[in-house]
């Protein structure tokens, strides 16, 4: 979180929400979705702490929220779909990408792409990712805007409120909602290496019956 506790990230972001309000919100959470690496959650909670202190209101800064998530990710999936999967051929192999493997990610992205968008809100190291990757691989893009509006409906009102309702502690819930945020994304990221670790096996096994 920039380095910065709570307390001092609250007393630097005053001046700049008090004057920009949520337009500021709204391009840091934009930012945040295309993969710039800026603190998109922690502005978001930032945001519901200051709307508890009336600096904003509720009833600004979700919506704001909601419209810049789903414009972020859009514009990443249309980063990817430009040239992605082309990049991905062309420089993964440092990475490990080869043709088999993003053809694998491409069978993923096919059956559980959507709700990998959906719960990839929720988690930090997916959310800037979900765009691009189900841009490069070819997902239909309005399938993708239904499940990525579909998470930050549920997910920026989440994040906001929880800071809203409990100002008093803000301290404490931001370290509780940094610790649940890396528990998930070791979660998924097992359980996501897991799942194309049998797809590639699966891909060998039918190989060698041919």
């Amino acid at each position: 979180m920039l380095g910065l506790s709570p307390h001092e990230l609250q007393s630097l972001m005053a001046p700049y929400v008090e004057h920009w309000g949520y337009l500021l919100v709204g391009v840091i959470v934009v930012l945040g979705n295309v993969g710039v690496p800026v603190p998109e959650e922690t502005i978001l909670l930032v945001g519901g702490y200051f709307a508890a202190k009336g600096m904003l209101t509720l009833w600004g800064l979700i919506p704001t929220a909601i419209v810049s998530a789903t414009g972020g990710d859009s514009l990443g999936y249309w980063l990817g779909s430009r040239g992605g999967r082309r990049l991905l051929l062309q420089y993964g192999a440092a990475l490990g990408v080869t043709r088999q493997r993003l053809f694998v990610a491409e069978q993923y992205f096919g059956r559980y792409g959507p709700w990998t968008v959906f719960l990839g809100r929720f988690i930090g190291g997916l959310r800037f990712m979900a765009g691009p990757m189900a841009g490069a691989l070819g997902m239909p893009f309005p399938r993708f805007f239904r499940y990525n509006l579909a998470g930050a409906v549920v997910y920026c009102p989440v994040i906001v409120c929880i800071a809203y309702f409990s100002a008093p502690f803000f301290d404490q819930v931001v370290h509780l909602v940094a610790m649940a945020n890396w528990l998930l994304a070791l979660i998924v990221l097992m359980a996501t290496l897991g799942f194309i670790g049998w797809l590639l096996w699966r891909s060998r096994v039918e190989q060698s019956k041919e």
